[in-house]
């Protein structure tokens, strides 16, 4: 929520926490203007800057009309100048109210602050660029490029051509060069303010305030040998609007109004640096005052304050809705100045005016009372004549045979998200078992269905923790992972830290993953050598004959009987065979001997001896 005093004090503008524009009148304390853009809730605005109308008039006695002075016409209501989320710069017109013109930076980079010295150019910080515009001629001049981080504060130097920018550090910028010229650095966290203090005694001075240091400090940005803050003022909370007034003899005064609703105040004079951070001088309170002694005091939040003069510092205190401006005297301020006043929310009613409001009901014989049984019946036309009548359901029940005594129905509890909520805030590590060491998945996806977003964090970091346990505790985290990425996947997925959560469950699923990938293929590699082990004995014991086998005679079976028969059938051809072959030599023996001399006594002799044979 932004917010900011115009130039003179008299207008008020903040941009409330649903994109709307509000604008007061700080001297009738009135609310002035209210304006919603038609892009509001795709593209809000993000910040503002209050742009005073100037009209040129010649100086007397100048030799050129060229040469102008540009003063401030007090006649005319300034312009504010929005940045949005989509890049776009509206210019809204108080004396029209409504939006003067509209400039696109064709660039769709979030504006995050924004700083102009004159009527004619602005400075924006857009991500991590630097965006110049020209209001006159409605175009963006130029942009370039002011460093690595998110450029969170802005401010042009008056009558300079120098510019500073501020994420953590604070750098000066050449705005014609777009060079680097010189880095502050002493703030711990993003600054969010900046403001620029006139030259006093030849020196000019930078106030910056950051988000979480609640230190506002003070830089010498003339002298390129101050590298440090040249003083430091202390603070309880963090820093929302810084108001700084110069008095003619050189005394600054300093009004910081800080988260909780109050401002402080400091006065301190510029002349060297020094040593120790500054308390405030004085602290202002606004309380509401309820009328009744034992009432606790109920603080007013202040939203912002600014000098009128040297002298006196206006405030503005309420709520969203209603703010009230007053003027305080510094010289009146004590170490703790405390304003009560009537808040806008109560309101004071009479005691006759209560009364007429009261009612005291009236109560008869006739009367039906409503129970939880009896609030669904609906009164006919029959009167119940002050008896309550027992509702069908009961009735019917009543009529069951197998009705056990005392078999009222407990309700049962679909979900643990209250016990796992409470386990995971109290960090209780039985009431975190208790809540998640279960099986039955209906009960796990109502239990996620229930929790809210903040609980996501802890409770992955917790399934974490189970999914690197033992067997047991991983299969309980596993199941409430795998119904949690089911569940909430749109919400789980928009998390920029996403990698970051799951890391730790994804690496130990992933080392799960592979060791019981080596174990199947061993065990497949394993299932395949085994039969090839038990195929090859069976063929080295085939083929191994029997040295010797042994037949019973006084067996029976019939295998052994044809096994004999056998061998005597193979033994008879044998036999035969033989003697066919011996009638074969014969006859060829006798056929020879015919063929030779029949007188040879020789061969007759031989073939009688043979015959004799």
């Amino acid at each position: 929520m932004d917010s900011q005093f115009s130039e003179n004090g008299k207008y008020f503008a903040q941009i409330s926490t649903d994109g709307k524009l509000k604008i007061w009148n700080t001297v009738s304390s009135s609310f002035e203007q209210e304006f919603t853009p038609d892009f509001h809730l795709n593209t809000p605005c993000t910040c503002l800057q209050f742009l005073p109308h100037y009209q040129n008039t010649v100086n007397k006695g100048s030799p050129s009309p060229k040469k102008k002075k540009r003063k401030e016409d007090p006649s005319l209501a300034p312009s504010i100048v929005l940045g949005t989320t989509s890049g776009l710069i509206l210019v809204y017109s108080l004396s029209k109210a409504g939006v003067d013109y509209t400039i696109d930076s064709n660039t769709h980079l979030q504006i995050n602050c924004l700083s102009t010295v004159d009527g004619s150019l602005l400075y924006s910080g857009a991500d991590q660029e630097i965006l110049q515009w020209n209001l006159r001629k409605k175009t963006l001049k130029s942009k370039w490029k002011g460093g690595n981080e998110l450029i969170t504060s802005i401010l042009a130097i008056p009558e300079s051509e120098n510019i500073l920018t501020a994420s953590k550090n604070v750098k000066m910028w050449n705005a014609t060069s777009k060079e680097l010229l010189r880095t502050f650095t002493g703030h711990s966290t993003d600054i969010s303010l900046m403001k620029y203090i006139s030259p006093l005694g030849g020196d000019s001075y930078l106030m910056t305030g950051s988000k979480g240091d609640r230190i506002l400090s003070c830089w010498n940005i003339t002298s390129p040998s101050q590298k440090t803050a040249v003083s430091n003022y202390l603070m309880e909370d963090s820093i929302h609007n810084v108001a700084i007034n110069v008095s003619d003899d050189g005394l600054t005064n300093i009004a910081t109004t800080v988260r909780t609703g109050v401002v402080h105040v400091y006065q301190h004079r510029l002349n060297g640096k020094s040593g120790k951070p500054l308390k405030p001088k004085s602290t202002i309170q606004v309380a509401c005052d309820t009328g009744k002694q034992n009432d606790l005091v109920t603080p007013i939040r202040i939203f912002g304050a600014t000098f009128r003069d040297s002298e006196s510092i206006c405030i503005g205190h309420g709520s969203d809705v209603i703010l009230t401006f007053e003027n305080v005297n510094i010289s009146e301020l004590k170490k703790v100045y405390c304003l009560v006043r009537q808040s806008s929310k109560s309101t004071k009613v009479s005691k006759e005016d209560d009364a007429m409001k009261r009612k005291t009901p009236l109560v008869g014989d006739n009367v039906h009372y409503l129970t939880p049984q009896t609030a669904g019946a609906v009164i006919g036309k029959r009167k119940s004549e002050g008896k309550m009548e027992i509702p069908m359901e009961q009735r019917l029940e009543n009529l069951t045979i197998n009705k056990s005594e005392g078999s009222s129905k407990i309700p049962k509890a679909d979900n643990v998200a209250q016990l796992l909520l409470q386990g995971l805030h109290s960090k209780d590590r039985n009431l975190l078992r208790t809540a998640l060491c279960r099986k039955d998945e209906n009960v796990i996806r109502n239990t996620v269905k229930r929790l809210p977003v903040t609980a996501f964090e802890g409770l992955i970091k917790e399934l974490t923790d189970f999914v690197h346990g033992k067997t047991l505790l991983s299969h309980f985290g596993a199941l409430w992972l795998k119904h949690l990425a089911q569940i909430h996947a749109g919400l789980l997925i928009s998390n920029p830290n996403l990698a970051e959560m799951f890391s730790g469950a994804l690496g130990s699923i992933d080392n799960r993953i592979s060791l019981q990938t080596s174990l199947n293929r061993l065990r497949g590699k394993l299932e395949l050598l085994v039969p090839q082990i038990n195929t090859s004995n069976a063929d080295n014991v085939d083929e191994d004959e029997a040295v010797l086998v042994f037949n019973d005679k006084d067996t029976s079976d019939s295998e052994s009987e044809e096994e004999m028969q056998i061998e005597i059938a193979s033994d008879s051809d044998e036999n035969e065979e033989w003697e066919e072959e011996q009638d074969k030599e014969e006859e060829e023996n006798h056929v020879d001997a015919s063929d030779g001399s029949g007188s040879d006594s020789d061969s007759v002799v031989m073939l009688d001896d043979e015959a004799s044979d």
